[in-house]
């Protein structure tokens, strides 16, 4: 949580015990763990600088100057509320306090505190780990003011980049509740049915719209001991009802956390690594046998209504108990939703945003059927949840009516619009503009105002032929104030299409492979020079062709969790659409600075890693909330408008010359020499330095001459069978080609 808080431009103070004599110890030794742990926590090692290491036995200084204080020690109510009997006495006036507990009572932590402190104390639940994990549920206690509830929620949402679910305080809220059910029932399951591990992890992965990592390899990453603990507190905090005995602790599992295998934490839970290779655990004698593959007919691709259509008529075992473990998990979802949360479309987005569902459960309701589902509940001896029998009664029998813009109420008595936050995602904003021009990939979007949306459409939002012509199209004659270039689907764009250029290569159809890459350019070109400021708001992939319009906008809105890079070189090739030439321009004569990062096409992990390499400017900003970039984009653009924004012109830029050209060909030579590069590795990297450089021409290039020696290094890499391999075997695998 300090890292996300320091990702997001925080200042943070992180309180520990003392080790020892060493005071601060405890809490210095957890942010420089930053560093190393994987997933990185931290955009850069060096925003550790943000985080402050101190002492729970001094919190005075700390405490006072917070705006938020954060507890997120062991989940135990005393030790919590001791905690906060220390943090009490030193808080500001106006600061807000939260808990970070995963399903304590938040109402049963605020007991003692005065009702000033309660009304601005609530539940703030992070998912593991917090930068990667979009769920942060928070729970107001009984005296929590809605205001700060809300500004809670919109802080965490537009500065932190999280998506926020409300939850009732009730035992581990919403996504714990139902997300630790299905997995205990799946073990449940297992043992009556007398399963492999294989064999669940099999059926109630993919098939179902849950991740690769099924249940008990989820199991092991969250860890034994973890989930019985989570399941403890719903088994002894909840009254009784239908599907309570399932959180019992399997003996299985209890087993093996008494016998210390909790997981990957302990390497060994479910499964294990061994020389050998990846292990699974025998339920019978609880001793380790290599893991088997398991074959099945069910579907593992497609679209999830049909994956599940195929479960629903299944007649094997493992198709069998797929489909009698989904009816258990969506039967108990429907079971308690109005005990645990305001809305059921705040069920839906805690499962995918907590427990990466690929829908939630009331969304795979409506894919299969109420009444199918309450059916099967019937075939097993059980009574379907009112809600379930509610939903069959409606016309249509669906939870999300009119294209989603109703839903069902958890009470299963009327209808409303889902609830949605104050500031609108990008997409609800597309959808309230009026499209101008909609083509094969690509379309024009007018918000009003004077603002306009180019957005690319597609697979990866690629760059074939037609898709640049569209984009040419709207830029050169535009008529709106601002333009803002985007993508669909979660990316900005992976840049060429590089199937339409391996084909034109088959082909040997060297005019149109040159036509392409000259269109390229212009369109490129438009964007730099267009009559008004082009702004580039990107999150996902900009990679190639898409980090090079990037880097022509004006300016850039980007995301904090940004793939960006010029990955021409993984596949034999060096930018080609004015990439060399916009580097030429950041970085002038310094261009040996930036050689490697283009000779080894290297991709950033996030935005200001970017930024490091050169991709994005000072001033371009990032943003956590990858839903919400348009309008910081529409404002970027406005800023430059009043700060004497002009079209821009092309202007001679300052090479580094047949020197630095020298020197990189001198390193590329001993790389060689050492074995760390290939031949045609070097081929590549002499091409990229003979463009940066200036092509061997003295004195400042324009920018159209710079572009020419860029489509003349291409086409020539293009010709060597080298390249050709490359290209082919990235088509093929996904995976560059070391020859």
């Amino acid at each position: 949580i300090a890292a996300l808080a320091a990702n997001a431009g925080l200042e943070v103070d992180l309180l520990d015990l003392a080790d020892g004599d060493d005071p601060t110890g405890r809490a210095r030794r957890g942010m420089e763990s930053l560093i190393s742990l994987r997933p990185a926590p931290l955009y850069l090692p060096e925003l550790t600088e943000r985080i402050h290491p101190g002492r729970l036995e001094e919190p005075a200084e700390a405490i006072a100057r917070a705006d938020w204080v954060i507890e997120a020690i062991v989940e135990n109510l005393a030790l919590k509320q001791r905690l906060f009997e220390r943090v009490m006495p030193h808080l500001a006036a106006h600061a807000i306090v939260s808990s970070n507990t995963s399903g304590l009572s938040i109402a049963a932590l605020a007991e003692g505190f005065e009702l000033d402190v309660r009304q601005r104390f609530l539940g703030v639940h992070f998912f593991n780990p917090p930068r990667y994990m979009k769920l942060v549920e928070i729970i107001p206690g009984p005296d929590t003011l809605p205001v700060h509830v809300a500004g809670m929620a919109e802080f965490v949402t537009d500065r932190l980049g999280k998506g926020v679910v409300p939850c009732r305080d009730t035992p581990n809220f919403i996504a714990n509740r139902l997300g630790v059910f299905a997995i205990a029932d799946a073990v449940h399951r297992m043992t009556e049915s007398a399963l492999t591990v294989e064999e669940v992890d099999a059926v109630t992965g993919v098939l179902l719209g849950r991740p690769r990592s099924a249940t008990l390899r989820l199991c092991d990453l969250i860890g034994l001991d973890t989930l019985l603990h989570v399941a403890a507190t719903s088994q002894h905090g909840l009254a009784p009802h239908a599907g309570r005995e399932r959180f019992a602790p399997p003996k299985l599992v209890q087993a093996l956390v008494d016998g210390g295998r909790l997981g990957a934490k302990t390497s060994a839970g479910f499964y294990r690594k061994s020389a050998d290779g990846l292990e699974a655990i025998d339920l019978d004698t609880l001793s380790y046998r290599p893991a088997q593959v398991i074959e099945s007919a069910l579907p593992m691709r497609g679209p999830l209504g049909e994956r599940l259509a195929a479960v629903w008529d299944a007649t094997d075992s493992l198709g069998v108990f797929a489909r009698e473990h989904l009816v258990a998990t969506l039967a108990y979802c429907a079971r308690c939703a109005a005990e645990i949360a305001h809305g059921l479309e705040d069920v839906d987005r805690a499962m995918r945003w907590g427990f990466n569902w690929e829908a939630g459960p009331f969304e795979m309701i409506d894919l299969i059927g109420a009444q199918k589902i309450c059916d099967a509940v019937v075939a097993t001896g059980g009574t379907p949840p009112p809600l379930l029998e509610s939903i069959t009664q409606q016309q249509p029998a669906q939870v999300y009516s009119e294209a989603g813009a109703r839903i069902l109420a958890p009470s299963g008595k009327g209808h409303r619009a889902p609830r949605t936050d104050a500031a609108p995602t990008d997409d609800e904003l597309l959808r309230g503009g009026e499209v101008r021009m909609e083509a094969e990939g690509v379309r024009l979007v007018d918000l009003g105002d004077g603002n306009a949306v180019v957005e690319l459409r597609g697979k990866l939002n690629t760059l074939p032929p037609d898709v640049l012509r569209s984009v040419l199209q709207v830029i050169e004659p535009q008529t709106s104030e601002v333009l803002v270039l985007t993508g669909a689907g979660g990316n900005f764009s992976a840049g060429a299409d590089l199937k339409y250029v391996m084909q034109l290569l088959d082909a040997e159809d060297w005019d149109e492979l040159e036509g392409y890459l000259q269109l390229f350019q212009q369109t490129t070109t438009a964007v730099r020079y267009a009559p008004v400021p082009v702004v580039a708001a990107a999150q996902g992939l900009a990679l190639g062709g898409g980090c090079e319009l990037c880097l022509t906008a004006a300016a850039r809105v980007v995301a904090g969790e940004l793939r960006m890079g010029l990955v021409e070189a993984k596949v034999g090739l060096i930018p080609g659409a004015g990439g060399c030439k916009e580097m030429v321009r950041r970085f002038g004569t310094n261009v040996e600075a930036l050689f490697v990062t283009l000779q080894q096409g290297l991709i950033s992990d996030n935005a200001m890693q970017a930024r490091q390499f050169g991709f994005l400017d000072a001033g371009d900003p990032i943003q956590l909330n990858a839903e919400r970039l348009l309008q910081p984009a529409i404002h970027r653009a406005r800023q430059l408008i009043a700060q004497g924004w002009t079209r821009a012109q092309d202007a001679p830029l300052a090479v580094a010359g047949a020197e630095t050209q020298a020197r990189i060909e001198d390193n590329l030579a001993a790389a060689f020499a050492a074995g760390d590069l290939l031949e045609h590795d070097v081929v590549v990297g002499r091409a990229l330095a003979w463009v940066l450089c200036g092509g061997g021409e003295a004195g400042p290039l324009s920018e159209t001459r710079l572009l020419e020696l860029e489509r003349e290094a291409f086409l020539r890499l293009c010709g060597t069978a080298a390249t050709r391999a490359r290209i082919e075997h990235m088509l093929r695998t996904g995976k560059a080609l070391r020859n």
